[in-house]
C-alpha cells in the first residue's frame, strides 16, 4: 500500500538520525583524553583531534528498517549509505580546494585519518565488501583483490546512483586507495549510543545512582551551546579543555560527598492517632485530639527522616555504622536533657510542663549523619521516630505508658 503524503515527508527518520549524531559526539566529548578536540559536523558528521597529529573522521547512519524478526537491517553490500559514505571521503581526499588536487598531499591526509562509518545496521557474513576489506587489512588479500572486488560490483549494479559512487572510489589513485582502506574501519550494529554516554560517565567514576542526573545535566546544557553556536554561525568544537572548564560542574556536583534530601511526597497513614508518637504528644497536650493538620505535619516529618535514610542506605550513601550513630546522637541528647528536666523535687502538676520543656527543646536540635547536619524538619524526625518505637518520651513514665 502507497503510504499517504505525510507519511512520506515525516521528519521522525531525520530527527533520530540527527539525535544519533548528536549522541555520538556526546560520547566522543565523555571519553576524549587530555589535548584533543570533538567537533560536531565540522570535517565530518562527528570528527576527533587526537595528540598525535591523527584524525580520526565518522559518518554516522541510523536506520528505522527492519527485518521480518524485528531485528534492524543488516548493511548489504550495495547499501546505499555504506557507498555514499565511502564516495564523499574519496571527494574528501581529493578535494582541490583543501589543497589535495596532488596524489602526496592526499596520501599524507589518508595516513593521518581513520575513516569510521558508525551505523545501528547489522554486519553480516554475505557483505562481499565488508569481507574483502577485513581479508586486506589482515593481509590475507592483496590490494588487487580489493580493487577488483569493487570493479565487480560496479559492473553488475544495476543501480546507477551506487554506480556513480563505487566510480568515485576507483577514481582515486591506487597508491591512495590502498592507504584509504587500510585505514576504514566500520562499527556496526551500533544503537544504544545513550546507554554508551552513561556507561562513559559511569568510568568517570560517578556513583550509579547519579549517573541519569549528571547526563540530564550535561545533555540539557550541550543542547542549549551548539544552538546558540549554529545561531552565530560559529563551528562547533570542544577542546577537552573547554569540555572540563564548562561541564566539569556536573561531575563535581555527582561527586560530592554531601547528602541530597528528597522531600516526601506520599500517602499518610489513615488512622494518624493511632502512631505511639502522636499518642505520647497527644498525652503531654503538645497536639489536640482534633488537631490533624499538626499530626499531618509531624508525621511527613518522620516519614521524611525515614525515607531519606532508607534511599541513602540503598544507593550506598550511608552505612549501616552510620544509621546507628544518628539514633545513638539523637538518644544521648534526649536522655541528658530528660535527666536535666525531671532532675529534683517537684509535684505531679509540673510533670506535663516539664515534658513540654523537653520536647521543644529535642526540636531545637540539629542531628548529624555522616558529617552533614540535618534540616531541622527531618531532626525532628528522627525523635518522632524513636518515640514512635518507642526508645524515647517526653512524660517522666513514659515507658509504663507505651513500651
Amino acid at each position: 500500500m502507497t503510504k499517504p503524503h505525510t507519511e512520506k515527508t515525516s521528519a521522525a527518520d531525520k530527527a533520530i538520525g540527527f539525535d544519533y549524531q548528536y549522541y555520538h559526539f556526546l560520547w566522543r566529548l565523555l571519553i576524549m583524553k587530555s589535548g584533543e578536540t570533538v567537533g560536531l559536523e565540522v570535517m565530518d558528521d562527528v570528527h576527533t583531534e587526537l595528540t598525535n597529529n591523527r584524525q580520526i573522521l565518522v559518518q554516522l547512519k541510523h536506520s528505522t528498517k527492519t527485518q521480518s524478526d524485528g531485528n534492524i537491517a543488516n548493511l548489504t553490500t550495495l547499501d546505499s549509505d555504506l557507498w555514499k559514505t565511502i564516495s564523499n571521503w574519496s571527494k574528501v581526499i581529493a578535494d582541490p580546494n583543501a589543497g589535495r588536487d596532488k596524489k602526496e598531499a592526499q596520501i599524507e591526509f589518508v595516513e593521518k585519518t581513520d575513516f569510521l562509518l558508525v551505523s545501528n545496521k547489522s554486519d553480516n557474513a554475505s557483505n562481499s565488501l565488508l569481507t574483502v576489506v577485513g581479508d586486506f587489512q589482515a593481509e590475507e588479500k592483496a590490494f588487487s583483490d580489493l580493487k577488483a572486488e569493487l570493479n565487480n560490483l560496479s559492473e553488475t549494479t544495476k543501480d546507477e546512483e551506487i554506480k556513480g559512487y563505487i566510480q568515485d572510489v576507483l577514481s582515486l589513485d591506487d597508491t591512495v586507495a590502498e592507504s584509504f582502506f587500510r585505514n576504514l574501519f566500520f562499527n556496526l550494529g551500533h544503537d544504544d549510543v545513550i546507554q554508551k554516554c552513561k556507561t562513559a560517565i559511569k568510568e568517570h567514576h560517578i556513583d550509579n545512582s547519579k549517573i541519569d542526573e549528571v547526563f540530564s545535566g550535561l545533555d540539557s546544557r550541550l543542547r542549549a551551546e551548539n544552538f546558540s553556536m549554529v545561531k552565530k554561525k560559529a563551528k562547533i568544537i570542544i577542546s577537552f579543555d573547554d569540555f572540563y572548564q564548562n561541564y566539569r560542574i556536573y561531575f563535581d556536583r555527582a561527586r560530592n560527598e554531601k547528602l541530597v534530601f528528597k522531600k516526601f511526597t506520599g500517602d499518610l497513614p489513615d488512622n494518624l492517632e493511632d502512631q505511639k508518637f502522636i499518642q505520647q504528644l497527644l498525652d503531654i497536650k503538645d497536639i489536640s485530639s482534633d488537631d490533624t493538620e499538626s499530626m499531618a505535619e509531624f508525621t511527613r516529618h518522620l516519614l521524611y527522616m525515614q525515607n531519606n535514610i532508607d534511599e541513602w542506605y540503598k544507593n550506598g550513601d550511608i552505612t549501616q555504622t552510620e544509621i546507628n550513630a544518628l539514633k545513638a546522637e539523637a538518644k544521648t541528647r534526649w536522655a541528658n536533657e530528660y535527666r536535666k528536666v525531671y532532675r529534683g523535687h517537684y509535684a505531679d502538676s509540673e510533670i506535663a510542663a516539664r515534658a513540654l520543656n523537653l520536647l521543644d527543646e529535642m526540636r531545637k536540635q540539629i542531628l548529624p549523619v555522616a558529617s552533614q547536619d540535618l534540616p531541622t524538619d527531618m531532626s525532628n524526625g528522627q525523635f518522632y521516630d524513636l518515640s514512635n518505637t518507642p526508645e524515647i518520651g517526653w512524660h517522666k513514665d513514659w515507658e509504663d505508658k507505651y513500651k
